[in-house]
């Protein structure tokens, strides 16, 4: 029985999917060994992670190999088909995106045509490191996660997941596949860069070490090597430089204090002198003196 039912989940041929106007859904594709698909386009834009198997993208005559963990960006009408390895059938996750998110003159065209100029089209990406590979594969999960319960405002989660993957790559943290950074180096790199992003928010050794594929050990000592700093001592510098920020702006104590990623105002008061050589009172005195 359970063997039936599984064969029920992988396909033979494409699964037809409507993306409603202006929004954004997922597909869960996995491939049978014989799947076959005509060369086609569809009516909206694919974002493309491909969780298992290996195969080849198809298009306009040419085509490129792509394997586990490759990121595609495939323009809505743009003709394409995968070709699945039969030895390793690929299974895909797709974010499909209607075009009407990315027309001229909206705001997502900028970060659409940015992502696009990124690569060449048809060709696969790749995280640009182990800690950037996480961030994109979480959130593709997310997604999934949020049209199968579809608990209220799962439609709009599902656009800012979209529009959270095509900043990102925008931004350099998808790089063609030759590009990518293996190393352990690379991966704890890009979490500094996130912690520089998310300083605010509840941060823990163990979990940036997963996201690094590293022991917590292994992460703290390449961390100190390229910060010169704990992990610890790094994360509260770049909390008081915003409170020092927010509190020449506010001059609010207790708002700086759990904007910029304290819990503990007491704590916050120690930390910020051990920074700073003042309590947060002195150094509002000392700004209007």
């Amino acid at each position: 029985m359970k063997n039936r039912e599984a064969e029920k989940l992988v396909r033979q041929t494409p699964a037809p999917i409507v993306v409603p106007r202006g929004q954004v859904r997922m597909l869960e594709s996995h491939h049978a060994a014989g799947f076959e698909m005509e060369l086609d386009h569809w009516a909206f834009h694919k974002i493309c992670w491909v969780a298992v198997g290996q195969g080849q993208l198809e298009f306009s005559g040419s085509s490129t190999p792509i394997q586990r963990n490759d990121l595609l960006v495939l323009p809505a009408d743009w003709p394409h088909r995968f070709v699945d390895d039969p030895n390793e059938p690929l299974t895909l996750v797709i974010i499909c995106v209607d075009q009407r998110l990315t027309a001229t003159g909206s705001a997502l065209r900028p970060i659409w045509s940015a992502t696009l100029a990124k690569g060449t089209l048809g060709q696969a990406r790749c995280a640009k490191s182990a800690f950037h590979h996480n961030a994109f594969v979480e959130d593709f999960r997310k997604g999934l996660r949020e049209q199968l319960n579809r608990e209220t405002g799962w439609q709009i989660t599902l656009t800012g997941i979209a529009q959270s993957l095509l900043i990102r790559m925008a931004r350099g943290h998808c790089v063609m596949r030759e590009s990518f950074e293996s190393n352990s180096f690379a991966a704890v790199r890009g979490s500094i860069e996130y912690l520089d992003q998310h300083f605010n928010e509840v941060q823990r050794i163990e979990d940036m070490a997963e996201r690094c594929a590293l022991s917590p050990r292994r992460f703290t000592a390449l961390f100190k090597a390229q910060t010169g700093q704990t992990f610890s001592n790094y994360l509260n510098e770049r909390r008081i430089e915003y409170a020092r920020q927010r509190l020449r702006q506010t001059r609010h104590i207790v708002y700086a204090c759990y904007e910029s990623g304290f819990n503990d105002l007491a704590y916050f008061y120690r930390v910020f002198k051990k920074h700073t050589g003042q309590t947060p009172g002195l150094y509002l005195s000392s700004i209007d003196s």
